[in-house]
């Protein structure tokens, strides 16, 4: 089977291009392994990730820092030696300039220039 058609969730993971992308990935794990968000959250122990987090993580955002990262990990039941190689592909994915949020403050001055005022 060539990587292209590897459907695993890092195989997901590696392909993603956005976070979107990488979200269903993670998400993927943690339904691959038949995981409730409380169940990941209680598999993290020590690494204390929250079942709220773990929700997040698996719908709309992406952690900030590697840490949840690896806890979430931890909670679906990856073995630590796979956990760089996750760890890697979130990095690459949230360098890309394709990912990058412009500040609040940027778009109301993108929109002022544009002549439309902000919305009250």
């Amino acid at each position: 089977m060539s990587p292209s058609e590897d459907d695993s969730p890092f195989a997901t993971a590696c392909r993603a291009t956005n976070r979107s992308e990488f979200i269903h990935a993670l998400d993927r794990l943690r339904t691959s392994r038949r995981l409730s968000y409380r169940q990941v959250s209680l598999n993290a122990g020590d690494l204390a990730l929250a079942k709220s987090s773990a929700h997040a993580m698996c719908t709309y955002r992406l952690p900030k820092q590697e840490d949840p990262l690896r806890a979430f990990l931890t909670g679906c039941g990856e073995p630590p030696a796979t956990h760089d190689g996750w760890v890697e592909q979130w990095r690459r994915v949230t360098a890309s300039r394709a990912n990058r949020r412009p500040h609040p403050a940027a778009q109301l001055v993108q929109s002022s220039a544009r002549g439309s005022s902000p919305p009250e």
